[in-house]
């Protein structure tokens, strides 16, 4: 039995939602914080909670595909958020100058996400549903780190990701897993480092939002806890 897909409209519904009670559990407001200071690019606005708490001290340039989310989150903007429609994977030279004449010193990318039809199209080579969202995912921060978005003026970028964490690592440990994996698969080539990793405990009780979740071959078993986790990187040398 073939399952429907989520378009654009059925997803800001559903993540709506989502948003709402993350928002309810504080999540926004914790991750700002550890954001560092700057003019912020933010790739998906979401409903525009995050966007909100981004724009209490800085400017925001936010940029999204989903024409649903943009109406909602434009409601909630405020003088510091521009919004932007844009497609991350077919970026226009109009998209790129936006990106430019901004001269963003911090890129966002929190809970990287989209609508089944557009996960689907952009991940025809990956024949596990159930891994498509992750290298969508996956496939945005490539994007992000790329020369046309990761500009000379950006100093900062900061990831965030909903995963589950084995039980009983030290913080260290944390830190240094995270650390390799992101600096090996997404930063070094580009001139960054990973700084900061913090996790923050992921609310699922009571959330009615339908996550994939990709197979870990180095999940060697046991209690699992679901957290966020917050992926600061800092530029170590100019391209």
């Amino acid at each position: 039995m073939n399952r429907e897909l989520s378009n654009p409209e059925q997803y800001s519904d559903l993540w709506n939602k989502e948003s709402e009670f993350l928002e309810s559990h504080q999540v926004y407001s914790q991750l700002s914080k550890m954001t560092p200071a700057g003019k912020a690019l933010e790739f998906g606005c979401g409903v525009g909670n995050g966007t909100h708490y981004l724009s209490i001290d800085r400017e925001v340039l936010s940029l999204d595909n989903n024409s649903q989310l943009i109406e909602k989150a434009r409601d909630r903007a405020n003088k510091n958020v521009a919004i932007y429609q844009c497609d991350f994977f077919e970026l226009t030279e109009a998209d790129k100058l936006v990106i430019a004449k901004f001269n963003p010193q911090v890129i966002v990318g929190w809970f990287i996400g989209g609508c089944g039809i557009d996960i689907f199209k952009r991940t025809k080579e990956e024949p596990d549903e159930m891994t498509k969202s992750k290298l969508y995912r996956e496939k945005i921060e490539d994007i992000i780190v790329s020369p046309i978005v990761c500009l000379a003026s950006v100093e900062y970028i900061h990831l965030v990701s909903r995963g589950n964490l084995a039980a009983g690592f030290s913080e260290a440990e944390i830190f240094e897993h995270t650390k390799n994996d992101y600096d090996t698969h997404v930063f070094k080539r580009v001139g960054f480092d990973v700084i900061e990793v913090k996790n923050i405990n992921w609310p699922r009780e009571g959330s009615e939002f339908q996550y994939g979740q990709a197979h870990n071959p180095n999940f060697a078993g046991g209690r699992t806890v679901p957290i966020i986790t917050s992926i600061v990187a800092k530029r170590v040398k100019h391209p």
